[in-house]
């Protein structure tokens, strides 16, 4: 069975800058083999993105029961 590990990350953006610091933080995970899974987007004060990421992890190599 395929197992994953998760992460959330949050990026206040209020300005253009804000948003290339996010693709690049982005960029980096993705890089370390996490991809997004979705991403929230909630606007009180200025724009926060709650975004959740996962990647699979490598499994322990022991055989699992079929559920």
């Amino acid at each position: 069975m395929k197992r994953f590990e998760h992460e959330v990350l949050t990026f206040a953006v209020s300005k253009p800058k804000d948003f290339e610091k996010m693709r690049d933080t982005l960029q980096e995970w993705g890089d370390a083999g996490y991809e997004v899974v979705s991403a929230l987007q909630q606007t009180t004060a200025g724009a926060t993105f709650t975004v959740f990421l996962k990647r699979e992890t490598v499994g322990s190599g022991q055989a699992e029961d079929a559920a």
